[in-house]
């Protein structure tokens, strides 16, 4: 396991030791689940542009709602 530091205020760190008590954990699990967690979405978000870029062809409003809306 890697040791990083990180450099916040101490008004910010005791916000963050006030959230990772109420949740039960340490400051330094807390921060990795968050850090962690932010990576996710940002990999998500990439791969879900990813996904529209790929072959994707454009439809109107009117085509989505007239195949959505129709009888």
């Amino acid at each position: 396991m890697i040791t990083t530091t990180v450099n916040i205020s101490e008004e910010d760190y005791k916000k963050v030791k006030a959230i990772a008590a109420f949740e039960g954990m340490s400051v330094s699990k807390f921060m990795s689940q968050a850090i962690l967690k932010q990576v996710e979405n940002k990999l998500d978000y990439a791969a879900g542009i990813d996904v529209l870029n790929e072959n994707n062809e454009r439809v109107s409003r009117e085509d989505v709602f007239s195949e959505v809306f129709s009888d």
